[in-house]
């Protein structure tokens, strides 16, 4: 059973298992401890000085009886130090799936300093549907039951228990479960009671502490307790939290096969070829004349005619809707998405197959076979012995870049067998880069020139989700206030951006400029700032902005980012000053910074190159990294001076 709370930053937001909670005064992880015990034992501000809030105890059992059916159990206590964190605790959601799940909310309480409190009341608990599922009939009983928290305010305890059980017998329980959040946890205790017969695989990672097993004729009870649980503290380019934080996965799956085999069976019904898909593909197909030019064309439909529901795998269950329905709807998530591409596919002759995957790339425990690990599916299509990965919610990116999970492994599921693959882009779609800016200065110091940039892999990605759908004069707009970048009295000439629907073309685009007083004259002595790239998307604000850091830096992607800058000067000026240029190799990447002047065509040439070869700088090497970053822009490597002869 997959109980996850949101996938946004809430309260506890990236427990990927719900903090599920019991009857009043039936909880087994108080056993003879009261509510008011642990409101108590609430920290004072001093102990967390930094903190919106303090988790007083998370208790949380999961059970599975003998005959497969699953529940939820728990307790949580919040301490709330503030307003900022009276903003994010006072309401409390909790995904549900009407279909499949039954949901008893057993105690919801604001507690004042003196131990009295205010019950939640009814009134103030409503089924909400998600926003990233408005208008997608197809998932209505997916929704958050929401429980709005009266008279919070900074010192009161927010109490919650609740019962959840799944209604449809998975007979196996999994999950993951997250020790650490962005607030500190002063005490968790993990319960998990199953069958004698069921045996428990699980993989524990940042923590010392170990399941505690308690075996008898009835039942076997593994329990895990962690105490002073350190708050992750959110930095920018930091690895997702899940991955991050302190936690247990955990399975009572014998394997990969049993744990994927219900997602497979409802799959393969859902993605069975049928006359009118079979018509389809052929009608999206007819034109081509080669098979990758067939695969590209029944991708493109699915990715841009068909809208995505930004529905994590696994949330709602793991049946999937037909692949007809999926059509005639227009819209899906990812495992409904994915099932019409490969019943698509099929229909065209390609052998498809679903592949689960992680979206951020965390590292899958493959010994331990939990499906909650992964949040999103993708399809692999056999070509010429070799796999090509499609990601089906696409829709800004170019054909073959998955924009996600690459480098990654994936489950890949067929019929009766589940394995493991790498996840890689197709070839050519790497993240690349490249920017030129070209111009002629005049006696008075004004450059007119010709701005050009060429992107692929994730700087194409964040191009398209940046121009594709604005309107002309949106464009228009985004091409004149990129020219402040360069200088700040700009003229904005042409523009050229191509048709960045067209997932099949690369992005270029080209603008081109006058930049009035760009020459800085000063007596005899020019003055000359060397230009950025001007365009976000093409890699202006990779730059680390932190001076130290405590988690790793996550780039988006490997890549190489270069600008090329040619100036022609007015040939009565000679060269004063040019920077001198570095070139340094790391083990995480290359930095070139090299400038000339070429006194016969009177030009001046600088050429600036990072390539990135690893996404994640270790704490250890980011203030070496950062010092690299910066220098192309210290005053000293963008400063030319002339002067008149």
């Amino acid at each position: 059973m997959k109980t996850s709370f949101m996938k946004t930053r809430t309260p506890i937001a990236f427990l990927v298992l719900l903090t599920a909670l019991a009857p009043a005064g039936a909880h087994p992880a108080l056993g003879r401890e009261t509510v008011e015990d642990v409101v108590k034992r609430a920290p004072s501000r001093g102990k967390f000085p930094q903190a919106i809030a303090a988790v007083v105890k998370e208790a949380q059992t999961m059970r599975l009886d003998g005959q497969g059916n699953a529940s939820l159990e728990g307790f949580r206590v919040v301490e709330v130090f503030n307003l900022t964190g009276r903003e994010k605790f006072s309401d409390f959601r909790i995904p549900l799936d009407k279909r499949r799940e039954s949901l008893e909310v057993l105690l919801a309480r604001t507690y004042k300093g003196d131990l009295t409190y205010i019950e939640v009341e009814k009134g103030a608990v409503n089924d909400v549907t998600p926003p990233h599922l408005a208008d997608a009939d197809m998932y209505a009983d997916i929704v958050h039951r929401v429980l709005s928290f009266q008279a919070v305010n900074p010192g009161s305890c927010l109490a919650v228990r609740f019962l959840k059980t799944t209604t449809d017998a998975p007979g196996d329980l999994s999950a993951v479960v997250l020790f650490q959040d962005e607030e500190p946890i002063q005490e968790h205790e993990l319960r998990i009671v199953l069958p004698p017969d069921k045996n428990l695989k699980y993989k524990i990672i940042g923590l010392k502490e170990d399941f505690r097993e308690e075996t008898s004729d009835r039942e076997r009870i593994y329990t895990l307790t962690v105490s002073n649980a350190a708050a992750i503290k959110p930095e920018e380019y930091m690895p997702p939290l899940a991955e991050v934080a302190a936690r247990a996965v955990f399975s009572t799956w014998p394997g990969w096969d049993e744990a994927a085999r219900r997602f497979s069976l409802s799959f393969e019904a859902a993605a069975k070829p049928d006359p009118r898909l079979a018509a389809l593909a052929a009608e999206l197909t007819k034109a081509a004349a080669a098979p990758d030019e067939k695969i590209r064309r029944l991708f493109l439909f699915v990715a841009t005619e068909v809208r995505n529901v930004a529905l994590p795998f696994g949330e709602g269950g793991y049946e999937v809707h037909e692949a007809g329905t999926v059509l005639a709807n227009r819209y899906g998530d990812w495992k409904d998405k994915s099932a019409l591409l490969t019943a698509l596919l099929r229909s065209a002759g390609f052998e498809a197959q679903p592949v689960l995957a992680n979206s951020r790339s965390i590292p899958i425990a493959e010994d331990v076979p939990c499906l909650e690990q992964f949040d999103c599916v993708l399809v692999a299509v056999s070509r010429g012995g070799d796999l090509i990965f499609l990601n089906p919610f696409a829709r800004d990116s170019r054909f073959g870049y998955l924009s996600l999970a690459a480098g990654s492994r994936g489950l890949m599921v067929k019929p009766g067998a589940a394995v493991f693959q790498e996840i890689k882009n197709l070839p050519g779609t790497e993240s690349v880069s490249r920017n030129g800016i070209s111009g002629e200065l005049d006696a008075r110091g004004n450059l007119r020139g010709k701005i050009s940039s060429a992107v692929a892999g994730v700087f194409d990605r964040w191009a398209r989700r940046e121009l594709k759908d604005k309107t002309e004069k949106e464009r228009r707009d985004f091409f004149a206030e990129a020219l402040n970048r360069i200088h700040e009295d700009t003229e904005a000439g042409a523009y050229a951006a191509g048709d960045l629907k067209d997932l099949t073309r690369p992005v270029e685009v080209g603008q081109e400029f006058l930049a009035r007083d760009f020459g800085l004259s000063q007596g005899k002595v020019l003055l000359l700032y060397l230009p950025d790239i001007p365009y976000e998307f093409a890699g202006r604000d990779l730059v680390p902005r932190l001076d130290k850091r405590t988690h790793a830096l996550r780039l988006p992607d490997t890549m190489d980012v270069s600008l090329s800058v040619k100036i022609k000067v007015p040939k009565d000026y000679k060269l004063l000053y040019l920077p001198e240029g570095f070139s340094v190799e790391k083990e995480y990447g290359r930095f070139m910074l090299a400038a000339s002047f070429d006194p016969k065509k009177s030009e001046l040439r600088v050429e600036r190159k990072y390539s990135l070869t690893q996404r994640d700088i270790p704490p250890e090497r980011y203030e070496e990294f950062k010092a690299l970053m910066d220098a192309f822009s210290l005053p000293r490597n963008t400063l030319v001076l002339m002067e008149k002869k």
